[in-house]
């Protein structure tokens, strides 16, 4: 079963928060908004400016706003920020160690097919797009 971390939700639920805002929105009124904690909210939030899906602003009247380059942010884009590698198995990971290489036969099937499958899906949709049409 596939699973997006608390990060990755949190996220979701911040950026909902700032959909339609043209002015700066503080943390503390996002904060109340969505009561999700205060010092988790604040490193969601500073990890999305990182990636350039949010922009902040410091002082009286600061905070954070969708930028325009969120718009083109994808759903792969947006999960690859808190999930990062998005291999389907432990086993697709190039570091791991699998304990039945030897009698393994799926392995190529879930590295290769169902995530590229699965990538080009994510892919698709735009953030932003799937969030307003779930509002409306």
């Amino acid at each position: 079963m596939l699973n997006i971390t608390v990060q990755s939700d949190y996220g979701i639920i911040l950026i909902t928060s700032l959909l339609d805002r043209k002015d700066f929105t503080p943390l503390s009124s996002l904060i109340e908004k969505t009561n999700l904690p205060k010092r988790y909210l604040a490193r969601i939030a500073a990890e999305l400016a990182k990636n350039k899906i949010l922009e902040s602003r410091e002082g009286k009247v600061g905070g954070y706003r969708l930028t325009k380059q969120a718009e083109k942010i994808t759903l792969f884009d947006y999960l690859k920020v808190f999930e990062g590698d998005l291999t389907i198995t432990k086993c697709s990971k190039t570091d791991y160690d699998c304990p039945w290489e030897g009698v393994c036969e799926h392995k190529s099937f879930f590295k290769h097919q169902l995530t590229s499958v699965i990538t080009s899906e994510l892919k698709k949709y735009r953030l932003l797009q799937i969030l307003r049409k779930k509002l409306n």
